[in-house]
């Protein structure tokens, strides 16, 4: 169970400061090909070891595969008995090369979910062709929506509308649920003896400290607030966290946390070129060429405007 958030040094002044804009290089690198599509949009993120970016449809039960290098893509697959996509991450799994965890449900609009449609799926790429499995079909569970890798064999899955973090035996289907209390969560991420959340009903950024079996340890930290969907993290090698890159949604921007003080800076803004769009993940490269460009996702963004993702240059 979580216990109460208590901010920390931060005060209430600069929690609420307004944002400063340090505009960074970004691009276009990726739409769907046709005509527009006004209603489609890529909900999430993970990416690939070869450098290549796993995209969900939160419009559609397609995965995208995208090349950032050569700018080109195409549907890896369509999901056959789900509806809506959410999250997707990678989860280690000592028997398989390469294994990612998505959820699904039917999502008739936006925060609206149709009662027992979750599930959860595996994709794997341990074959000639990618392979998608249904893990385990979820009908006690609410919205599932980010997802986070959290040890070798398990993953966290957050459940918006039951306010609950799942762990989940990617094996098994088993899960227990370690984290309770967590209104409005929705992006999920971990970093070396954290679990770190985004809660967009009140638009903040936290943490809490866990064990080995994501169980907390201590009390929650309020990190930042704005507005947010789901967000990356700028993790060190001795796996520490300065920043995070927060994907804005509706303010169609990608702003940078400094966790140790709250100060945020837009570093992109009107991502969808049209003025108005939905930006609801970033992530980071991890090629060597790439492992400071950050991709978002675009959406919604008017009539002009369909389903892509733009990269961020923050070298």
């Amino acid at each position: 169970m979580i216990p109460s958030l208590t901010p920390r040094s931060l005060t209430l002044a600069l929690l609420s400061a307004p944002l400063l804009t340090s505009a960074a290089p970004f691009e276009s690198i990726f739409s769907i090909p046709g005509p527009p599509n006004p209603s489609a949009w890529f909900e999430n993120l993970a990416v690939r070891p070869n450098g290549n970016i796993l995209a969900t449809r939160g419009d559609a039960p397609e995965i995208w595969q995208i090349d950032p290098a050569t700018r080109t893509g195409s549907l890896l697959v369509s999901v056959s008995g789900a509806f809506n996509l959410t999250g997707i991450s990678q989860v280690e799994i000592a028997a398989q090369q390469e294994t990612y965890v998505f959820a699904s449900a039917y999502i008739p609009a936006p925060f609206q979910v149709e009662p027992g449609s979750a599930k959860v799926w595996t994709l794997s790429f341990n074959g000639a062709s990618p392979s998608v499995s249904l893990l385990k079909a979820l009908p006690e569970a609410g919205f599932l929506n980010g997802l986070a890798g959290f040890d070798e064999g398990r993953v966290l899955i957050g459940d918006t509308l039951n306010e609950a973090v799942y762990l989940m035996d990617v094996e098994t289907g088993t899960y227990t649920t370690p984290l309770v209390s967590m209104s409005g969560v929705n992006g999920v991420q971990v970093a070396p003896g954290y679990v770190y959340w985004a809660n967009h009903n009140v638009q903040t950024l936290s943490r809490v400290s866990v064990d080995g079996d994501a169980l907390p340890t201590g009390s929650a930290e309020v990190l930042a607030t704005n507005q947010i969907d789901d967000f990356a993290l700028d993790v060190r090698g001795d796996g520490t966290v300065r920043k995070a890159y927060v994907a804005a949604m509706y303010d169609n921007e990608v702003v940078e946390v400094v966790l140790a003080t709250g100060a945020k800076t837009v570093v992109a803004d009107n991502l969808s070129g049209s003025g108005s769009g939905l930006c609801t993940s970033a992530v980071f490269g991890r090629r060597a060429a790439d492992r400071r460009v950050l991709y978002a996702t675009v959406g919604q963004g008017g009539e002009t405007v369909t389903a892509g993702i733009v990269a961020i240059d923050l070298s």
